[in-house]
């Protein structure tokens, strides 16, 4: 009878072992996620990719992630180079537990991207997605082996919109200019191959929200003043300072002239 009553009790112990296991992981299951996604965003970025905060509700499949910003490459003043607003997401709850897991929807409101030339003439947007290439792996013929453990994700549709652009030129201090970013779309990502990695998803939607910065910067006319450093973008400010200042004595002076030629023929 001990024993079974000793059998009994251990049984009761390993089940509220579990239940509180399960508990944490349930509890902490949005701190397990943000941390998940600064540490594959900083390996794809490689700068410092920070969330405030992370909520989600599995009986709903829904979640949200507010906060998410990526940190500026070192050589730029701006503290981010992007700092994108409340995220939503909707899962296929069929899926859970499946390879891959697909979501329904992401949608990204209101970013806001600092894109900056530096007094080198390089830009913090082009030092990222060099980074971001960087961090892909090498291209070869054969499949890429799944690392054991990791989820692969298929994207049915992803928007972003609400954009915001802040550009700045280091060589025209306290001319900084503001444009509004073009609304973004994308469908089914990771189909293709099956489903994507969460670093292979972060690469697309980067990619492609540079492809419309560097757009949005076309149109501004900033993009000009790229590989130029400091001093060659002064020399070419002065030296047009210069040729409108002499264009503009030569006028007056050719008017004196002409005046007082005309002065002449009326004696």
């Amino acid at each position: 009878m001990k024993a079974v009553k000793g059998v009994l009790v251990g049984v009761v112990i390993l089940v509220v072992l579990v239940v509180g296991v399960l508990a944490y992981l349930w509890s902490s299951l949005d701190a397990i996620v943000a941390a998940a996604i600064e540490k594959y965003g900083s390996q794809t970025t490689q700068t410092e990719v920070r969330v405030d905060s992370v909520r989600l509700v599995l009986a709903e499949g829904s979640g949200a992630i507010s906060g998410l910003s990526v940190g500026n490459p070192s050589g730029f003043s701006a503290p981010h180079v992007f700092t994108l607003g409340k995220i939503g997401t909707k899962l296929d709850m069929e899926s859970l537990g499946k390879d891959p897991v697909v979501i329904n929807e992401i949608y990204v409101g209101a970013p806001r991207v600092s894109f900056e030339i530096n007094d080198q003439g390089k830009s913090n947007v082009k030092v990222l997605q060099d980074n971001i290439a960087a961090s892909a792996p090498a291209e070869s013929s054969a499949e890429p082996e799944q690392t054991e453990g990791e989820v692969r994700l298929i994207i049915r549709r992803l928007v972003i919109e609400g954009g915001t652009l802040d550009a700045k030129v280091a060589a025209l201090p306290g001319k900084d200019k503001t444009a509004n970013l073009p609304r973004i779309e994308l469908r089914n990502i990771g189909e293709k191959g099956g489903g994507a990695t969460g670093p292979e998803v972060a690469r697309v939607v980067l990619n492609e929200l540079i492809r419309q910065v560097g757009t949005t910067v076309a149109k501004l006319g900033v993009n000009q003043y790229l590989d130029k450093k400091v001093g060659e973008v002064t020399q070419k400010v002065e030296d047009k300072a210069r040729q409108k200042l002499g264009e503009s004595l030569g006028d007056k002076v050719g008017e004196g002239v002409r005046g007082g030629l005309e002065s002449l023929r009326n004696r």
